[in-house]
Order: structure tokens, then sequence, then C-alpha cells
């Protein structure tokens, strides 16, 4: 173009397109690290990009001298303006928004490019010059190039230039381009020539003259072209300036804000009781709370810098950088974001045992991680005492299950023991039973008769000692079932007063009885037996005095009470009387003052009611034992009458009471259960089996009225059996009895299925005489 340049408007031009764009890379940097208000930054960085672009390209055109004059289009200029703003913008907004990548970063370079070359020559055309203008092609081609490495350059720079230094590096390189860019395409441009060859400026120029061309608008106004170039660019300083301060304050601002967000984080962490160690991608500490200097040993300044690794032990101290490198390539997360249990490895070496949680974040710049830590050592010690304690509690609990099978076992084996042993003591003393009853009514007056009715008396205290082992066995094995029923208590202690009364008043002590009107549910014979107990037990115990018979109301119920004035009990001893051959005041073992029985089968009959039994007492004044059981409503009690005998009755023509069948296999048994019956006036046909049995009464062709079988017979047959073959014979039913001398429970309760009564051995002969007259 003809003419030349001002030196110091270019030298302007190229301070305001370098200062531009050093604004532009702090502010577009600036935009990369804010968390809030990025667009706006962003959006400044494009204003401060394209207003340096465009005040230099104003500039620089003014600076060229023309020896002609030169006005310039507002529209088109404003045109131009907005155009390097727009381009500038669309491509740092492009860049920020879309990942930086190549590609992208391609494209909106070529755009932004295109956009700045677009605005130079739109600001071009705005020139009003007397001549037209001409470009040359390569010039042009040229500037478009220099425009589209610049803008490259320029969105390059905009998100990687992180210090003062190098972002004034980058607007240097940057305004250099820009510059290069402007003065090239101005270079381009030509006047016309006519169609003599002479340029038109050339001849206009000699008609005006040599010299400085002031610069007329459309407006007609006359621009002093020095004063505006000047005026343009400190205007664009000045707003770059501003844009300048203003990022200066935010970022002292955002140092304000992260100070105290650092000093507030660094307080939270250096007062947390947990270590705390932040590391980057590369595993370096990058922070170490207090926690942590107490829990490793290290301080901060020898952790600080140095890799993780120093807190680990193996294997995850040998891995750990593969753990890392792993991440970065796959981004697989094997720990981060888990809590896991872990070894820690402290400065002395040793080892414990530590809980660790790992979150990932960014800073801005790069990626890092926060590794919170516990120590759990004392955690894995409680776990550990907890496991050792179950595991004892375990061992406790299967060794006192193992002592609890041992006791079922030895009471199963007592159980067996006492049924096996009484059948076998039971069998002898039913024979002596039944000689020595024989022998009474043989001996009657006879100088042995004393003899006769001591050994009778040894017999009967046999008997007590067998029956009462019957009792604790039957109560222990559960065959014994309550028979529950509503009845009056009065008739029940008036029978028990009346018929203790006389033994009481032989050792000297007055028994009485408080008369009640007071009704019950239970068992009426379960509860006259423990009854009985206790008066046998006040009697046996009490040496003088009296004992009192009663019945009270409580709020549970009715308590029966039998008080005595005897030896009492002490505190220290009133759950062992109710044991098992258990007898306070009886070292000696006197028979006469009872077995030790007694209270244990009281206890075991209310227990297996649901009643309560009371016991107080005090030494040396005497006991008062209680029964408590459910009160009811009395009910009216229908009176009824015995009838008389018929007169003119008459015994059996023979004179007998009726056939008995005996089945036992035991031969003395035998003889004396046959001559004891035939003493009584009953005919017998005696046995030792059913097939015995049934061949003399299929030769006497009489049917039996009775039938008693013991229940151990031979070739492991029972009596049940041969009472079911009699019947087969028979044909009809008859009364029958079993005898045995075996306690085992499934024994008792397999005779109680079977309809037929039991008595157990050593039969006295008044039970089985009144036996058979009542099945009779």
């Amino acid at each position: 173009m003809l003419g030349h340049y001002d030196p110091y408007l270019v030298a302007l031009s190229v301070v305001v397109a370098s200062f531009g764009g050093y604004v532009a890379l702090d502010l577009a940097s600036h935009a990369r690290d804010a968390g809030r208000g990025r667009n706006g930054w962003l959006g400044a960085a494009a204003l401060a990009l394209g207003a340096g672009i465009w005040s230099m390209h104003f500039i620089g055109m003014m600076a060229m001298r023309m020896p002609v004059p030169v006005s310039y289009d507002i529209l088109l200029t404003a045109l131009s303006f907005l155009l390097a703003v727009g381009v500038s913008g669309t491509g740092l907004f492009a860049v920020a928004h879309g990942g930086g990548g190549r590609t992208t970063l391609a494209a909106a370079g070529l755009l932004t490019g295109f956009g700045i070359v677009s605005m130079h020559y739109v600001g071009m055309a705005g020139m009003r010059l007397p001549v037209p203008l001409v470009y040359d092609t390569l010039l042009v081609v040229a500037s478009v190039a220099i425009a589209v490495a610049a803008s490259t350059a320029a969105l390059w720079l905009a998100f990687r230039t992180a210090s003062p230094l190098q972002r004034l590096s980058g607007a240097l390189v940057l305004g250099a381009a820009v510059v290069s860019m402007h003065y090239v395409g101005m270079a381009a441009a030509s006047a016309a020539e006519d169609a003599a060859g002479n340029a038109a400026g050339n001849a206009m120029g000699h008609a005006i003259g040599v010299g400085a061309v002031p610069a007329v608008d459309d407006l007609g106004l006359v621009l002093s072209t020095p004063s505006l170039a000047v005026g343009t660019g400190i205007g664009t300083l000045l707003i770059l300036s501003l844009g300048l301060l203003s990022v200066l304050i935010d970022r002292r601002r955002s140092a304000e804000r992260a100070a105290g967000q650092e000093a507030r984080y660094r307080a939270v962490v250096d007062s947390a009781v947990d270590p705390i160690v932040v590391i980057d991608e590369s595993g370096t500490i990058q922070s170490f709370n207090r926690a942590a200097e107490t829990t490793f040993g290290y301080g901060a300044e020898e952790a600080v810098g140095a890799n993780v690794r120093i807190l680990m032990a193996e294997p995850h101290r040998s891995a750990h950088d593969g753990y890392m490198t792993h991440f970065r390539e796959t981004g697989e997360r094997r720990i981060i974001g888990i809590g896991r249990e872990v070894e820690g490895r402290r400065k002395d070496g040793s080892l414990f045992p530590l809980e660790l949680s790992v979150a990932e974040w960014h800073d801005g710049r790069q990626r890092l991680f926060t590794g919170i830590m516990r120590d759990i050592t004392a955690r894995k010690a409680a776990e550990d005492a907890l496991h050792r304690a179950k595991a004892e509690a375990e061992r406790a609990r299967e060794e006192a299950l193992a002592a609890r099978d041992n006791a079922e076992r030895a009471d199963m084996a007592k159980t067996k023991f006492l049924a096996a042993a009484s059948h076998d003591l039971r069998q002898p003393v039913q024979s002596l039973f039944f000689f020595a009853h024989a022998l009474s009514d043989r001996l009657d007056g006879h100088p042995a008769s004393p003899l006769l009715a001591s050994m009778s008396e040894s017999l009967n205290g046999l008997r007590t000692l067998l029956d009462s082992l019957l009792d604790v066995s039957r109560l222990d094995a559960g065959v014994v079932t309550p028979a529950v029923t509503e009845f009056a208590l009065g008739p029940l202690l008036q029978r028990l007063a009346e018929e203790y009364r006389g033994r009481a008043a032989e050792v000297g002590i007055a028994l009485r009885l408080v008369p009640t009107d007071g009704w019950t549910r239970s068992d009426p014979a379960l509860v006259e037996r423990i009854l009985r107990n206790l008066v046998e037990n006040a009697i046996r115990y009490t040496e003088s005095g009296r004992i009192l018979i009663g019945c009270r109301r409580t709020s549970g119920g009715l308590r029966i009470e039998i008080l005595d004035t005897g030896i009492g009990i002490p505190e220290d001893k009133r759950d062992e009387v109710f044991v098992e051959f258990a007898q306070l005041a009886n070292p000696e073992r006197d028979r006469r003052k009872g077995l030790g029985l007694g209270l244990a089968i009281v206890r075991r009959l209310a227990g297996l009611l649901g009643h309560e039994v009371t016991l107080r007492s005090e030494p040396g004044r005497g006991s008062a034992f209680g029964l408590t059981v459910p009160s009811v409503a009395p009910r009216r009690v229908m009176k009824t009458c015995r009838p008389a005998p018929q007169s003119g009755a008459q015994p059996p023509a023979n004179g007998g009471k009726g056939l008995v069948v005996v089945v036992e296999d035991d031969a003395i048994i035998l003889l004396s259960m046959r001559t004891m019956l035939e003493e009584w006036g009953y005919e017998v046909v005696a046995a030792v089996s059913a097939d015995e049995a049934i061949g003399t009464l299929t030769s006497l062709g009489q049917r039996p009225d009775m039938i008693v079988a013991d229940y151990r017979l031979r070739e492991g047959r029972t009596g049940l059996q041969a009472i079911r073959d009699i019947y087969g014979v028979c044909g009809v039913r008859v009364p029958a009895l079993v005898l045995t001398g075996d306690t085992d429970p499934a024994r008792i309760a397999e005779v109680q299925q079977s309809g037929h009564r039991l008595l157990h051995k050593p039969v006295a002969p008044e039970v089985l005489r009144n036996a058979l007259t009542s099945a009779a």
C-alpha cells in the first residue's frame, strides 16, 4: 500500500496486542481455576483478547501514513470489533468446555483464525479511500495462515499457562503473531492502476501534495490520525488494565478464602483423632496430620514428599506403585471408596492392624487421594478376647450338656437299678408275707407267736421302705397322672385328724383341727398323701406340745397348714429336708423315725399338682408346713345311704368265695399264695404259666372268678399276656390283678394302660384280700 508507517504507532499496536494477549491468558487461567463464575471469566477473557486484537488492528491501520484522505465507516468498524470479540469467545468457550483435545483445539483455532482474518479485512473495507484497493493473493493466504496459527497458539496457551512469567512469554508470542498477521494483511493491499498504467493514488498525491493527510469520517469530522490511534490504544489499555485488576482482586479474595478454608481444614485435620494422609497420583504424601505423626512415628516434615509406601507393610508396600499405575491406566477402583482392613507399618518397623478408607478428589490441577485411617489394635484385641470368651462359653456349654447327659444317664440307671432291685427284693418278701400270715392262723396261742409277730413287724417295715422307693420311682418316671376334681377340704382334714389323733395321744401330743368349709380343685388322693406325710412328719419330730391342722385363705387361694411344737429346722437346712433320705435328727437311722423319703415325696407330688409347699421354722420352737391350693366356690353335696342287705341272702352252695387262678413262676411264692388263699376260703388253680392254668381250667370245666398273675413269667412272657390267653379260653373278661416287684416306669405305664389293677410286691395280706373282695 502506498505510504509509510508511523513507528510509534506501530510500537503502540505491538504493546496493545501483547498486553491484550497477557490479560486474555490471565483471565482464561483464572477461569480454569475458578470454582464458580467460570463462564463470566471466560467471557472477560474473550473480550480482552478480541479488544486487544481489534485495537491493534485499528492502530496498525492508522499507523499507515498515506498521501490521500482516509475516513472510516462506523458500522463496518463496529462489525470488525464484534467479529474480534465473538470469534475469540467462541474459540475460548469451545476449548474450555470441549475438553481441550487436539481435535477441538484445531477446529477452534481454525474458526478463530478465519474470524480474525474476517475482522481484519472487514476493518480494511471500512476504510474510505479515493482509490480502490487490490490484494495480493499470496500475502492474503499468508495472513490467513498466520491468523490461524496465532489463534491456535492463543487457545492452547489460554489453559496451560500457570505462572505470570509463562503468561508473559505466551503474550509476547501471541502479540508478535497477531501483529505479523496484521502487517502481512496490510502489505497485501495496494492501490489500483488506471488505463495508462499509473497509480491513481500517485496522481492524487501529486495533486494534493505529499504529507500527513488528516482522516475524515463519514460525518464530515476531521480527526487527527495520531491522536485517534493513541486514544484508541490508551482506552484499550485502560480497559484491559481494569480486567487485569479485577482478576487480581478476585485472585486475592480467592486466596484469602482458600487460606481460610485451608486453616479450617488444617484445624479439623490436625484435631482429628484418626490419621489423615493426602497423596497425589504418584503416591507422594502431600499432607500428614498430627494423629498420623502419633500413630506412625514420622514427623510431618519427614513424611511430606515421601512415598506413601513407608506407611505400608508387605505385600502392599511392594505392590503399591502397581496399584496406582493400574488405576491411572484403567480407572478401576480397587480400594477407593471401599473401607478395608490392612496392616500399617510404623517408623520403628512394627506392624499394627489398620482400618483404611480412601477418597478421590481434584484441586483443579491434579487428582489427589485422601486416606483416613484408624488404629484398630484395641478393637482387634477386644474381638479376640470376645472370640476366646465365646469359645470358652461354648466349651462350658458343651461340658454342661455332657454333665446333664451324664446326670440323666445316671438318673436313668438309678431308676433301672431301683426297678430291678425292687423286683428282686419284693419276690422273697412277698413269699415271707404269705407264709407269715399262714403261720399266724396256725400258731394262734403257740409259744412261738411273739417271734412271728416280731417277724411280721419287720416285714411291715421292709414293705414301707419298698413302697416309699416305689413312690419316688413312679413320680420320677412321670407315670402318675392326677385325677383333678373339685372337692371339700373339711371332710378330708376331719378324716386325717381322727385317724392320727390316737397316734399323737400315744406319744403325749395333742392334735387339734380347725374346721374349714373351703373347696379346692386338685387330686384328692394325692393331696391326702401329701398331708399324711406332713402329719406323720410332725408327729415323728414333736416330743411334746401340740399339732394344729387348719386352713386359711390367702391371695393365692387356700393354704393348708400343719403346725407343730417340735424340734424345728435350722434356716440353712430347710432345703436339705426335701432331699431323699435326709434326716436331721436321726443320725443313727432309727427306722421308727422314718426313712427320710416323706418330704421328698411331698415335694414331688406338689410339683406334679402345681401346688406350692412352704416352710416356716424356728429351732426348738417348732415348724409350720403349708400347702397352697387353688380356691373354688363350694358346691352342694348330695347325701347318700348305703342299702341294707336283702333278707334271706345265702352264701354260695359250696361255701367257698370263688375260683382264683394264680399264675406265678416262683414256686415258693406260688405255694405260699395258694396256702393263704385257701385259708381265706377260695378255690385256687395255681400254675407257673398260662398254658398250665388253661390246661387245669379245661380239665375242671370251670370258669374262674378272679385271675392273679405275676408280671414277669418264664420264657420272656408277661402276666398281661397270660391274662389275655385265659380270657381267650373263658370267652369273657373276668377281674384280674397284676403283681410285680418291678418299678420300671415303662412297666408301670404298660400295666396301667391295660386297665388291670396293679399291686406292688411285697403285698400285705390285708391289701390283697381287700383287692380280691373289691374286684369280685
